[in-house]
């Protein structure tokens, strides 16, 4: 891979990975189903939910995709999703394992802090994608500055942190379209995937 492709791997992940961590931190505010609906290269990545959203009143769109939110990943249904690397990776299938002792650690090696008002486990796949997008951005930087050793170093990095941590990401997203109520959702679980994969 030459340093012109290495970049623009880098900046598509950068992109994705952003898009993907607000996805998953929360519900979808107005701005942010605003931009999904109103950007072009947005609507690519969620193709159905655009043909069905695309002239929907967009505060009871809003309403929808919270409930689907609430439902799919808060526990507020039979069958939660749970967004966090250890339940998915830890023999008895439980929060706060081995992920989220590693996690901790990796953000404290790369300088990052998790904000004082985020009160969940620390392998949230927000916090997940956050930190795969730094790990982008810092390959980037140093691509910039002419630094190929650094950047590829980092790339590499990035390679490892998918590999050893997202590797659950396939079962995660299968459960995501199993219980989704909204086209949103479903075609998130999709571009999570190609994401992880590229």
């Amino acid at each position: 891979m030459n340093t012109a492709e290495l970049q623009e791997l880098l900046q598509q992940s950068n992109l994705a990975y952003h898009f993907l961590s607000r996805a998953f931190i929360g519900a979808p505010d107005k701005a942010f189903i605003d931009v999904v609906l109103d950007e072009p290269s947005a609507q690519a990545l969620l193709p159905e939910f655009y043909q069905e959203a695309h002239d929907a009143d967009r505060e009871a769109l809003r309403t929808d995709l919270a409930a689907d939110f609430n439902q799919l990943f808060l526990g507020m249904s039979s069958h939660p999703v749970a967004p966090y690397e250890s339940v998915y990776t830890s023999e008895e299938g439980l929060l706060m394992q081995e992920a989220r002792d590693e996690m901790v650690e990796l953000y404290k090696h790369y300088g990052l802090a998790v904000d004082a008002s985020f009160d969940l486990p620390e392998d949230h796949i927000a916090l997940q994608f956050e930190l795969t997008a730094h790990l982008s951005q810092l390959a980037l930087d140093a691509l910039a500055s002419n630094d190929e050793e650094k950047a590829c170093a980092l790339a590499a990095e990035l390679d490892i942190f998918t590999k050893n941590h997202l590797g659950w990401i396939n079962t995660f997203c299968d459960d995501i379209q199993k219980h989704a109520r909204t086209a949103f959702y479903y075609n998130l679980a999709d571009l999570t995937r190609k994401t992880v994969a590229l």
